[in-house]
Parts: C-alpha cells; structure tokens; sequence
C-alpha cells in the first residue's frame, strides 16, 4: 500500500471514531432526561404577585436646555466641538417616550 491510500485509510477510521464517540456522549446526554435522582421533589413554585408598574412623571425642560443637550451629543457623536455646529430648528414628534 502506499502511503496516500494508509493516509486515507487512517483519516476516515479516525473521524468515525470521532463521530461514533460524538454519537454516544448524545444518548447518554439525552438519557439523562429519564434518570430521577432519589430524594429530590418536585418543588412548586407559586405564581408570582402582580406588581403595579411605576407612573411615569415627565419634567418639563427648558427648549434652550433641550438644544444645548442635542448640540452636545451631536458633537460628541462628531468628535468636534460645538463651536462649530448650530442648531437651526427642531420639534417634537409625540410625546410617547417608550416608543423608542
């Protein structure tokens, strides 16, 4: 035989001993779903209290402040300063803030 057939040969009696181990720790990984352990109940668990969620109470802010804080960001976002941006308009599109 030469040695690119005992290559070959070795090559795929290697990967099925792979797969065929692979194949084996599946069903013992899938059987273990049939072992109970001694001793140990099934615990449960009581249905949790409904909690009422927080109200939400919105603080008005000044439009100048709400300018410097979007200037900010933008320049930020920019890696420049907000000497040379200028904000020429802006306006509020809803007031439903959990939307985004």
């Amino acid at each position: 035989m030469s040695n690119l057939s005992e290559g070959v040969i070795a090559l795929i009696s290697g990967m099925g001993i792979v797969f065929a181990v692979l194949i084996l720790i599946a069903l013992i990984i899938w059987a273990f779903k049939f072992i109970k352990q001694p001793g140990k109940k099934e615990v449960v668990v009581p249905e949790p209290l409904p909690v009422q969620a927080p109200v939400e109470v919105e603080e008005e802010t000044d439009d100048l402040e709400l300018v410097a804080v979007i200037t900010a960001a933008i320049a930020a976002s920019l890696n420049t300063t907000t000497d040379k941006l200028q904000v020429k308009s802006f306006r509020k599109i809803g007031s439903n803030r959990s939307r985004w």
